[in-house]
């Protein structure tokens, strides 16, 4: 009797009789074909039953949210025939979207200042193909190219939806998520070199150092390169240090307190002298951006501060660890001109390849060989987009840092700004300052996973830009006319 009850008020709870008749369809489809693969299993179809899950569990989350779960999968993507699972879950994510926007419950996708650039930078990977030298050259330049158009839509997705200062909190929060999962792996790295954390998926290959050489590793995480490793954890060391001066609780200064000191505990086991001058750079950079707000007594303690946990963490993992002396790289650093030693050969043939093509490039894909030569890796990001895309590509890739960095240098200059877009912009203008710099000795393209998270950096500085003008905006027609009583 309270069954059938139930039933009825379930029955007429929606208004809709027709929605209700498809629920049942379904949950009878979804019994048949859960009971026919438990007794004879089929990977196709249990492979369509785990997406038609993931796309209802995603349907049932609000937009925001997915893109946060999405920002937490991305290091740590899948191969699939199809190309990745990244790839899936942001075509999942889109899908979803437009649907929203469709039937509308999401606001309708509005231009942003980087539309210019990006439309640009498309033109010139659609141009670079007229210079691939061969077909297996044209199967890694479109693999290359379906990558970018994937960060692409990626940016387009935070963007559209960040739109409060709500939301940005919310994705900046899932960011921290990511990085704790990231410098965790890396710590696992640090201790297992050359292991496996999970067999088929997470295998460190490529650790420097190694199971027979004891000393001197160099973590590269779940990117599984240090360098890049080294540059996110600099970026990403800014963004949890605006968090803990923006924390309210106790329990959360303490926990992004500990999250700083594992991000510079894992930038020191990279060993990498570039992330460290990179973010000597941002750091001098934000002290002339908030020189108007300094006083000495306070900026000589926490210069003494910085100085001091950077001596005190390199003496620990030097010494208390497998990894090395990157205070001892940067002594030993020689330069032949205004270049490094270790850099004056990969320069020099990445700048004879790029004159070989200087107008389009050579292609999305950067062949180490061509016919008998062999060629140096860039370990420049702006050489190796010149190599790829010519004077035509670098120059829209230039055009859109200088447009990253017009949008934030509208920021506060006060990082307690009551404004929370305007003082987190200043972070991001820095974050875009340690990021230009560091590409000078490395190059984020050449890596599938670590693409996503620079896209993500460049769409929270977008989508912070559009908060800080909204809030603006709200703030002037909200404040009182002189005359009012």
């Amino acid at each position: 009797m309270a069954m059938s009850v139930r039933l009825k008020h379930w029955w007429h709870a929606d208004r809709d009789p027709l929605m209700r008749v498809i629920q049942i369809l379904a949950v009878v489809a979804l019994g048949i074909v859960i009971g026919t693969q438990y007794m004879t299993p089929d990977k196709r179809m249990l492979s369509v039953a785990a997406g038609a899950l993931v796309f209802g569990i995603a349907w049932r989350l609000d937009t925001l949210t997915g893109l946060g779960l999405l920002i937490i999968a991305l290091p740590y993507p899948r191969p699939t025939v199809f190309g990745g699972t990244n790839f899936a879950f942001i075509l999942l994510l889109l899908l979803i979207w437009l649907l929203r926007v469709a039937q509308r419950m999401s606001p309708r996708p509005r231009a942003t200042p980087l539309d210019i650039p990006i439309a640009g930078w498309v033109l010139a990977y659609a141009i670079s193909f007229y210079n691939v030298a061969n077909a297996e050259d044209l199967g890694y330049a479109m693999q290359s190219t379906e990558q970018f158009i994937v960060c692409l839509l990626l940016f387009y997705l935070l963007v559209s939806n960040i739109r409060t200062v709500a939301d940005l909190q919310r994705i900046q929060a899932f960011q921290a998520v990511s990085l704790a999962t990231i410098l965790l792996i890396a710590v696992y790295e640090l201790n297992h070199p050359n292991g496996t954390l999970i067999p088929g998926w997470i295998i460190f290959t490529n650790t420097s150092g190694g199971e027979f050489n004891l000393k001197n590793v160099r973590v590269g995480g779940p990117f599984f390169d240090f360098e890049l490793l080294s540059e996110f954890c600099a970026v990403s060391s800014l963004l949890v240090a605006f968090l803990y001066l923006r924390a309210r609780s106790i329990y959360g200064r303490a926990a992004l307190a500990a999250l700083l000191l594992l991000d510079i505990f894992v930038l020191f086991a990279t060993v990498t002298r570039g992330a460290m001058i990179s973010l000597g750079v941002g750091l001098l950079y934000l002290l002339f951006r908030v020189r108007r707000r300094v006083r000495v007594v306070p900026l000589t303690l926490v210069a003494g501060a910085i100085a001091g946990l950077a001596t005190g963490m390199n003496f620990f993992v030097s010494h208390f660890t497998r990894s090395g002396d990157v205070g001892a790289r940067l002594r030993g650093t020689h330069f032949v001109g205004l270049v490094p030693d270790s850099r004056v050969q990969a320069w020099a043939g990445a700048w004879d390849r790029f004159l070989e093509h200087p107008l389009i490039g050579h292609g999305p894909y950067y062949s180490s060989q061509t016919g008998s030569h062999i060629w140096y890796w860039p370990h420049n990001g702006y050489l190796y987009i010149a190599n790829l895309f010519g004077l035509f590509g670098l120059t829209f890739y230039f055009a859109l840092l200088i447009t990253l960095f017009r949008i934030t240098n509208r920021s506060s200059e006060d990082l307690h700004d009551p404004d929370y877009a305007r003082a987190f912009l200043l972070v991001a203008n820095v974050q875009l300052v340690v990021f230009i710099v560091d590409q000078i000795k490395i190059d984020y393209l050449r890596n599938t996973i670590y693409q996503f998270e620079v896209w993500v950096m460049f769409a929270m500085m977008v989508a912070a830009s559009r908060v800080a003008q909204s809030e603006t905006v709200r703030a002037k027609i909200t404040r009182p006319l002189p005359f009012a009583a």
